[in-house]
């Protein structure tokens, strides 16, 4: 998949393909909620700017579904525990299928935001990213 130019969206099908395949996810149904719980809860952890563009990337699906996420400055943002805990909790899951959900969006998402933007996200996500997306691919 290519980046798209700022303000056009990515197709939904092909992210949600992609989470499956990187999380190795069975259905699209399982990465669409994947995708959905992740964004939500990682567009909580960005400054209102950053939000705004990532979301204006998204799939008009996942982009009307996360618009209704809070914003919020929590420990989240910093703590890749915090943050895979809270994910846990939201679908429902343990751990480690919270980190496989996890790990499958945000690489998903490098591969297909547009530079600029995959720049902020990992810029203002710097303590959450690398630890969030370690492990071979």
């Amino acid at each position: 998949m290519s980046a798209r130019l700022p303000g056009h969206s990515i197709s939904y099908t092909a992210f949600i393909a992609t989470v499956q395949d990187m999380g190795g996810l069975a259905t699209a149904e399982e990465a669409d909620r994947a995708a959905a719980a992740v964004l939500g809860k990682l567009v909580g952890c960005l400054s209102w700017t950053t939000a705004q563009n990532l979301i204006g990337c998204l799939p008009g699906p996942l982009r009307r579904r996360v618009r209704l996420r809070s914003f919020d400055s929590s420990m989240c943002r910093f703590a890749p525990q915090a943050f895979l805990q809270q994910m846990a909790l939201q679908e429902r899951v343990g751990i480690s299928r919270a980190a496989q959900d996890t790990r499958a969006v945000l690489w998903a998402l490098d591969r297909v935001l547009p530079t600029i933007f995959k720049e902020q996200v990992h810029a203002e996500l710097a303590s959450l990213w690398g630890p969030l997306t370690r492990q071979a691919r």
